[in-house]
């Protein structure tokens, strides 16, 4: 997983999960710019998010 901010390598375990009506979301934390991000998945989709940089 990379950080759609600053294209760094996060890890590959999201420090949050749920579920949003069709969505299930998992947010990732970046340990380099500090940019926090949402990946909303459905059927095999991803759809990236940047909701706020710490």
């Amino acid at each position: 997983m990379k950080c759609p901010v600053c294209n760094n390598e996060v890890s590959s375990q999201p420090y949050k999960e749920w579920k949003f009506n069709i969505y299930h979301v998992k947010r990732y934390r970046c340990e380099k710019c500090g940019a926090n991000f949402n990946v909303y998945e459905y059927n095999g989709m991803e759809k990236y998010t940047i909701p706020r940089r710490l």
